[in-house]
Parts: C-alpha cells; structure tokens; sequence
C-alpha cells in the first residue's frame, strides 16, 4: 500500500506544480468603448492576473507596442491618437513574468471601430494622349485610396495597388 499511496501523492504534487505554472489570461478594454473617430485619443487598459515584468499590445496579429512594466501596478495602459484607418481592427494584449520566464497567452480580443469613416471617392483628371491610328485616346488618372484591414508588415515595406477600373470602347466618334 505504501508504494500507491507514494505515486498517487506524487501525481497530485505534478499536477498541482504545473497548474501553478500555468499564467492566467489578462484582460483588455478599450476606452472610449465605442463612438471613435479619426483624431481621437484611446486608451487600451491591459488588466493583469499577476505583476509582471513585461506587457505587449498587439493589433491585427502584430505587436505594436512592448513596454515594459511598473511593478507596483496591476494595468498597463497604451495610449495613442487614432491617426489613419490601420488603427481600427483587433487589439489584444499579453503579459510576460521573469521569474521564471514565462508568457501568458493573448488576451480576448476588443475591437476598435472607426464612426464617421467614408471613402472619399477622388477627383479625376481627365486629359487627352496623343492620336494613334487615328484613335482618339481619353486617360484619366486618379490617385489610388485603397482601404487595406491589414497593417503594412513593416513601415517601409512597399504596397503593392490593385485598381479595378472598366473600359470601353463605345466612344462617339
């Protein structure tokens, strides 16, 4: 009987080390939660289980930010002016302890959403290109606004542009 009572005293101190290792799961808000527009400032609150040494924001799958933490608080908090379209999407945010090192798993995901956003259409400009064939040719150049729900992968990374655009040949002759 003592050897059964040895291995199932040391299953229950196995399991109860690893649930001790295991970092529970922050929390994210979003202030203000809703009725955001371009040029406002939001705050992202990062509500942490346990202190931790360092805290990261992440947006769209990306890590935005990466700061590192006060001890003595059980928050971090991120904020910045809503800027362009990119900043809408999914936020969320995760935590790092140093003793041992470990990493928490990403918070539940708050949404930021634009109020107020509409694509504006551009103007275009239309000017007349030389005669070929005696085939009168109409150009029109617009300036490309493509709305993109992803993040550029680095700021200095190239977009590429697809432009949809129709043509015709029933031009009065």
């Amino acid at each position: 009987m003592a050897p059964m009572t040895v291995a199932l005293f040391l299953g229950w101190w196995l399991v109860t080390a690893s649930e001790a290792q295991k970092l529970h799961r922050p929390s994210l808000s979003l202030h203000p939660s809703h009725g955001v527009s371009m040029g406002d400032n939001v705050t992202l609150r990062c509500h942490l289980p346990r202190m931790a040494t360092w805290v990261q924001l992440w947006h769209n799958g990306s890590l935005r930010f990466n700061k590192e933490k006060d001890k003595e608080q059980d928050t971090a908090e991120f904020s910045f002016a809503v800027t362009n379209l990119e900043d809408a999407g999914t936020y969320q945010c995760r935590y790092q302890v140093s003793k041992p090192l470990r990493t928490s798993k990403k918070s539940d995901p708050v949404e930021l959403v634009l109020t107020g956003v509409t694509p504006e259409m551009p103007e275009s400009v239309q000017f007349q290109g030389p005669s070929r064939d005696s085939e009168d040719l109409t150009y029109t150049e617009m300036p490309a606004a493509i709305p993109c729900s992803q993040p550029p992968t680095s700021p200095t990374a190239p977009q590429s542009s697809v432009i949809y655009t129709t043509v015709s040949t029933d031009l009065p002759r």
